[in-house]
């Protein structure tokens, strides 16, 4: 049981060795190109898209149906 536990142990440790190997290489032989970025990113609205009127009609709607 001590020897198959050892042989599993052994196994994982040269796995997680193998996987960093290979990000070691893959990391140095394709480096990640990364775009150039030079447009100045616009801040979002602030807005939800639902105009006063349609937030009147909801509130409306909701009291009415409460009040049933």
């Amino acid at each position: 049981m001590l020897t198959g536990m050892g042989i599993v142990f052994l196994f994982l440790v040269m796995l997680i060795g193998a996987v960093k190997l290979m990000a070691y290489w893959v990391a140095n032989f394709f480096p990640e190109e990364l775009p150039a970025t030079t447009a100045i990113p616009t801040p979002a609205p602030v807005s939800n898209g639902v105009t006063p009127a349609v937030t009147a009609a909801i509130t409306a709607a909701v009291h009415q149906h409460r009040a049933k």
